[in-house]
């Protein structure tokens, strides 16, 4: 008699990543629920120090010889750290040294600069990213230990009689059953489909189910005409 079970690689690989997805959704929740809205927080503490001045990209970044720049020291007023992403926005505004015209173009953003520093750093659509993207991932964490957990309960059967196990959908199979086999997937992927009489099929997955090695020899033990082709 011939055995298959869960395969205890292919469930570590899909639980890893069922755990990662969970991660994923934990993360997104504290971002858009913590992490983010502080961040807008000490934003409001931090622009009227912003806006006293007009100054332009570059002279916001600047940094001194202690690595610091005008941003930085606004928000360590405030006992925060400039965010990333507003340093980001800043330096995407720089003006190329190439540019001509450079007093009408610094004109113009330093107003640009203005208008960032009136937004909060995270908009509400970022926010309402975070939780789509939590729901999203959570989803497929529980979908992948579903499918684990589905999977754990099957098995495949292999004896005198014929094929049976919880795996068998449908009830046990007798050899004289299988009408063909597609041995077309089985060297690449470990995966052989058998067709049944009355149209049924049943698909043994090696990947899946450790042993399905030792059903495939068993049923052809039994049916030897049904071993694929060579050539």
């Amino acid at each position: 008699m011939a055995e298959a079970k869960l395969n205890r690689e292919y469930a570590v690989r899909v639980v890893g990543v069922g755990a990662l997805m969970v991660g994923m959704c934990v993360w997104s929740l504290y971002d858009g629920l913590v992490a983010w809205p502080r961040c807008n927080r000490e934003m409001e503490r931090a622009r009227p120090g912003l806006l006293a001045t007009n100054l332009t990209a570059e002279v916001w970044l600047a940094r001194d010889a202690a690595a610091r720049s005008p941003i930085d020291e606004v928000f360590a007023a405030q006992g925060a750290k400039a965010p990333s992403k507003l340093i980001k926005k800043l330096g995407e505004l720089k003006i190329p040294a190439s540019s001509g015209n450079r007093e009408a173009l610094r004109a113009a953003q330093t107003e640009r600069v203005r208008k960032a520093f009136e937004q909060p750093v995270y908009s509400g659509h970022d926010l309402q990213t975070q939780f789509v993207q939590a729901a999203i991932t959570l989803a497929l964490g529980l979908w992948a230990f579903a499918a684990t957990g589905l999977k754990a309960r099957r098995r495949f059967v292999a004896d005198a009689q014929g094929l049976g196990g919880s795996g068998v959908v449908g009830g046990p199979v007798a050899y004289a059953e299988i009408q063909s086999a597609d041995w077309s997937k089985w060297d690449e992927k470990g995966i052989v489909t058998l067709t049944l009489k009355a149209g049924r099929r049943l698909t043994l997955d090696g990947w899946h189910y450790a042993g399905m090695t030792g059903i495939v020899d068993e049923i052809l033990a039994h049916r030897p005409e049904l071993a694929p082709k060579k050539g």
